[in-house]
């Protein structure tokens, strides 16, 4: 007597669970993702082609600056004024013996920093800064700035709350390849030496005068207050 087929049991397509809505379908490959990121890969390769040289010459450059705002900070700390560094002192240096005896990490990217600062942290002086970044002209010519920024008072606005108002001063502005660390130490050492002495005399007045009569004037915006 001839066997009887084995009952199937029909398959029964996968029903997704009440209030989950079904997968969509994958859509038609048009080859979008790939050939993006190659030409992302190929774009990458020739900007670094371009600028691997300035990166070269920036990287010694912000080293220089990076350890003399390092000694700043130093010297602050000394007088019980706390300043922070940005980037932070545990990514571009290792330390023997905190804070002075260090020496600059080699897996840093020095030539990748497009800015650096050195902030004031004591009570009542948040928002004076010592900055300096890079910046493009229209032209294509890449410069270096530096400004000391300062906080010129607080105000309520209806619809932003409490802002701070900032002020800056220009010390200092030039062409990147063009930057001549002797003058760049000159205008260093004096703002530095104010900004100490007012720490001393417990009162920035002296030194926000020092900055607005000596040095070109800067940006003026508001900044959230963050009361």
């Amino acid at each position: 007597m001839p066997r009887r087929p084995a009952h199937k049991t029909p398959s029964v397509p996968d029903v997704p669970e009440p209030g989950i809505p079904a997968p969509e379908p994958p859509l038609a490959d048009d080859d979008f993702v790939s050939s993006l990121k190659a030409e992302l890969v190929r774009t990458q390769a020739s900007a670094g082609a371009k600028t691997g040289e300035d990166l070269t010459h920036r990287g010694e450059l912000n080293k220089r600056i990076l350890q003399d705002l390092w000694e700043v900070h130093n010297q602050f700390e000394e007088i019980s004024v706390h300043l922070a560094i940005d980037p932070s002192q545990t990514l571009f240096a290792t330390f023997a013996e905190y804070p002075t005896k260090w020496t600059f990490k080699e897996n840093f990217d020095f030539g990748a920093v497009k800015t650096i600062e050195l902030g004031d942290r004591a009570a009542g002086w948040v928002g004076f800064t010592l900055r300096f970044w890079y910046y493009r002209t229209p032209e294509g010519t890449s410069r270096l700035r530096g400004i000391f920024e300062w906080c010129d008072g607080e105000s309520y606005h209806r619809y932003s709350g409490w802002m701070r108002m900032m002020s800056q001063s220009v010390l200092f502005d030039s062409a990147e390849e063009a930057v001549k660390v002797p003058e760049l130490h000159r205008i260093l050492k004096d703002v530095v030496v104010q900004w100490y002495a007012a720490h001393l005399e417990r009162t920035p007045e002296a030194f926000v005068a020092h900055l607005k009569e000596k040095y070109p004037k800067g940006t003026s915006y508001a900044k959230e207050s963050y009361r």
